[in-house]
């Protein structure tokens, strides 16, 4: 420990005196600047006092060459400023003098050009005169003879306009008389045509009208026979029944004789009448189909709820035909309508899948909607 210390401290005092010699160092390095700062100092004095002197005799030496060199240019001013203005005076002379020269001449000049001038107008004037007086006269001939040519050409206009008018008259003569003739043609090929055309809508309206007929009357016939047979088979029963409670109520006790139904028979059904069109324009008059006198009594209540419902379907049908036939563009009336077999068939169609009706109910509605309009 004590060696420790010991050598902090030499190491303490080795420190101290190397700061000691840095100081002595640095006052010794400081002692030499000033040295040689004064050194510098006085060189500089010197030469800043040498360069005084010299910038003197300098400037000196200047100033005097200036005042050598401003009295010259002043002088050569002044000597420039007399030739300039000799040369002024001496230009101002012979301008004053040329002037009136040319003055003189100027009026000399303007008397002579005027002279010239008015013999020239005077020229001019007359040949103008002269040629004016050319002008009018050939241009009055000018005019009678355009006026006569287009008198001329008027007439020959005229003259032709005449004939084409003529000549169109004529063609349009011609022409209306070709399209009369055409239009006459072609309304006699459609009126025919419309006439073999209704002859055979009728035709096949009257053939549709009586296959109709002869399928209403076989299917009454039929209907009828299935009618008779069921109330046969239905008294038959009856009578049976009847037979076997009388035996049981009275089991042998008394005879009693219970009396036999009597089944009428219903009367046949008329055959249909079907009225065959006698004119092209006549409509087929409705099937009448008389029904047979049904064997059991139907209810007075269905017979008023059918009675109620008929109208109603007809009027469902006559609102379907006036909206079809609204909705056609080309804006057939119902007569139109009827002697159009596809126009027909297309309406039945549409009216049978739209309001499920029989077509045949469609079709009357429709011929009787047509003969009421």
């Amino acid at each position: 420990m004590a060696s420790l210390m010991q050598g902090f401290a030499e190491a303490r005092q080795q420190r101290l005196q190397e700061r000691e010699n840095f100081l002595a160092e640095q006052e010794l390095a400081r002692q030499q600047r000033e040295r040689a700062l004064q050194a510098q100092s006085a060189a500089t004095s010197a030469y800043l006092a040498h360069a005084e002197q010299t910038r003197l005799a300098w400037e000196q030496g200047r100033q005097a060459i200036a005042e050598n060199a401003s009295a010259s240019r002043q002088e050569e001013l002044q000597n420039r400023a007399d030739q300039v203005s000799q040369y002024l005076e001496d230009i101002n002379v012979n301008r004053t003098q040329q002037a009136a020269e040319d003055s003189e001449q100027r009026a000399q000049d303007v008397r002579t050009r005027t002279f010239k001038m008015r013999s020239q107008l005077k020229h001019i004037h007359k040949s103008r005169i002269r040629a004016g007086k050319a002008d009018r006269d050939q241009r009055q001939q000018l005019n009678q003879e355009r006026a006569a040519f287009m008198q001329m050409h008027l007439e020959d206009i005229n003259k032709v306009r005449l004939a084409n008018a003529q000549i169109a008259a004529q063609q349009r003569s011609q022409e209306v008389q070709t399209r009369t003739a055409a239009v006459i043609a072609q309304i006699q090929a459609t009126t025919e045509q419309r006439l073999a055309q209704a002859q055979q809508d009728v035709a096949a309206r009257s053939q549709e009208f009586s296959d109709r007929a002869a399928d209403v009357k076989t299917s009454l016939e039929q209907l009828e026979a299935n009618r008779l047979a069921e109330a046969e088979a239905q008294a038959n029963k009856l009578s049976a029944f009847r037979t076997d409670l009388s035996a049981s109520v009275w089991a042998g006790a008394r005879s009693v004789a219970v009396p036999q139904p009597v089944v009428k028979a219903a009367p046949k059904a008329q055959p249909v009448e079907v009225s065959s069109p006698k004119k092209k324009d006549s409509k087929p008059e409705p099937v009448v189909t008389p029904t047979a006198a049904p064997v059991v009594a139907v209810k007075p209540v269905e017979v008023k709820e059918a009675s109620k419902e008929t109208p109603k379907t007809s009027g469902k049908i006559e609102q379907f035909v006036v909206d079809y036939v609204a909705q056609l563009s080309t804006n057939s009336s119902l007569l139109e309508v009827v002697n159009d077999r596809d126009t027909v068939r297309d309406l039945l169609a549409q009216g049978a899948n739209t309001l499920k009706v029989d077509p045949s109910d469609i079709l009357n509605t429709l011929l009787q909607m047509a003969e009421g309009s």
